[in-house]
């Protein structure tokens, strides 16, 4: 067997901005080949091994999850990847794909990541979504209204902002969902690694109104077609609560965390998920929030505005 080829390029974040959706989009390239696993994190590795709770990957677990597809797209983005045999079969399948790519967003917030893809994969080209950071974060705490027990948001984040950065481990689940946001100081490092024309840096908000103009830049600077047709009818990883707390809380104290529809076919689960949740719709950052969430990244957004050379003055209202 040939030894598989590295990757070229790497969608590094950030999180809650629209990544898995561009993770999909890409993949339908004939030109582009995405590891099988998003999120592999190795790169990262560094750090993740030092999160509480943390559990490394088995000897041959990887391959068995490889193996069976229903599990995969269950499990694989709850695992992080620490030894090198274990990346390396993440591109085994690589044939002539021009464009070899992985996507883990934690790379942006975990400072050992930057360094760690420079020395192993210095001509590497990486791709950066950036989201307004209030509704980044507000999309985070949306998705904890899934564990049955909401909490309003003020009340979420406010002993975060309060805590010493070293004590947000300890207090909220990882990532970190305040230090995801303060994007000034997360690029530093790879514009100081990395020359400035291997990387693109987009904005959340550009890609939902013209994902299509998106991508169609990003597979220019990945070298490969830009006209290939790209399905973007279906949306992904989309953020939704359940539409009847009760309910959902007396089905996670009989089932846990076990979907009800994990034997339907996937278009049926789609649709019973819709009629289960509510979209994002249902739940606005009320204005008092967001300007408490302006304050605390207001000099980290000046700065980004300042780093990427674009107006980001709508985060700031």
């Amino acid at each position: 067997m040939n030894a598989p080829k590295l990757p070229n390029f790497i969608l590094a974040g950030a999180g809650e901005s629209g990544t898995t959706s561009l993770y999909r989009y890409l993949q339908q390239h004939p030109q582009v080949y995405l590891s099988p696993v998003k999120e592999p994190n190795f790169f990262a590795a560094a750090d993740i091994v030092s999160v509480p709770g943390f559990q490394p990957l088995a000897e041959g677990q990887l391959a068995s999850l490889l193996g069976d597809p229903e599990r995969r797209d269950v499990l694989l983005n709850q695992i992080s990847i620490t030894r090198w045999e274990d990346y390396l079969s993440l591109f085994q399948e690589v044939r002539d794909q021009v464009a070899i790519g992985e996507a883990s967003v934690m790379y942006l917030w975990f400072p050992s990541a930057a360094p760690a893809i420079q020395r192993t994969l210095p001509a590497a080209k990486l791709v950066f979504l950036l989201r307004d950071p209030a509704e980044r974060l507000h999309t985070l705490y949306r998705r904890t209204l899934r564990t049955g027990h909401p909490t309003p948001f003020r009340d979420w984040i406010l002993p975060a902002m309060q805590a010493k950065p070293a004590c947000r481990q300890e207090m909220q689940r990882h990532p970190i969902p305040l230090d995801c946001g303060l994007y000034a100081t997360q690029l530093q490092p790879f514009l100081e690694l990395f020359p400035r024309e291997q990387i693109r840096i987009y904005l959340y908000e550009d890609y939902r109104a013209d994902a299509r103009a998106i991508l169609r830049d990003i597979f220019g600077f990945l070298d490969v077609n830009a006209d290939h047709p790209i399905d973007l009818s279906r949306r992904y990883n989309e953020t939704m609560a359940p539409r009847f707390p009760v309910l959902h809380r007396l089905r996670q104290r009989m089932l846990g965390q076990t979907p009800l529809t994990a034997w339907l076919p996937a278009p049926l689960r789609r649709t019973l998920r819709g009629i289960y949740n509510r979209g994002k719709g249902h739940y606005a950052l009320a204005p008092d929030d967001r300007r408490l969430v302006i304050d605390y990244y207001r000099d980290e957004i000046l700065r980004t505005q300042e780093l990427i050379g674009r107006d980001l003055s709508a985060w700031l209202r």
